[in-house]
């Protein structure tokens, strides 16, 4: 694993520790939370983005996918800790009996934006892969000016 996918990987893990331990640390520092976010399929729910964004981007070898992954991890991350570090700053701020489905909107917005970002990055992919490089197009015109 090169260095590219070993830092997408890191922010991968990164972002789901920190979107694992968020409603965790919420619920132990607010109690009367505990009830809301401690289901095993909000766990399950956080962890969605992350493991699409590595599914769709990590098992590719070519050196076109590696900065779309690396982009996509760091800004899963990002995203992440904008939503969550306010979350964590004050976690009893925060409450109601619909936590749990702020949590799993989030985790779906997030799965989303992975989803467009990497419809957009095989777009640009795909677009390039057909383009003939540079090379290819002086070869092709020098075939043609030497047969017209």
């Amino acid at each position: 694993m090169r260095g590219t996918k070993r830092y997408a990987v890191a922010c991968l893990l990164a972002g789901l520790a920190l979107a694992l331990a968020t409603p965790a640390y919420v619920a132990s520092a607010s109690p009367d939370l505990a009830g809301y976010l401690l289901h095993a399929e909000l766990f399950l729910l956080q962890s969605v983005p992350y493991v699409v964004c590595g599914a769709l981007w990590l098992p590719w070898r070519s050196p076109r996918t590696r900065t779309p992954a690396v982009a996509l991890a760091v800004l899963l991350l990002l995203a992440t800790l904008a939503v969550d570090g306010p979350i964590l700053w004050s976690p009893a701020a925060r409450g109601g009996d619909m936590i749990a489905l702020a949590y799993v909107a989030v985790s779906a917005i997030l799965t989303i934006g992975v989803l467009l970002g990497s419809a957009v990055a095989g777009a640009f992919i795909w677009s390039a892969a057909r383009r003939p490089s540079a090379h290819e197009g002086e070869l092709a015109l020098g075939d043609r000016m030497k047969d017209g």
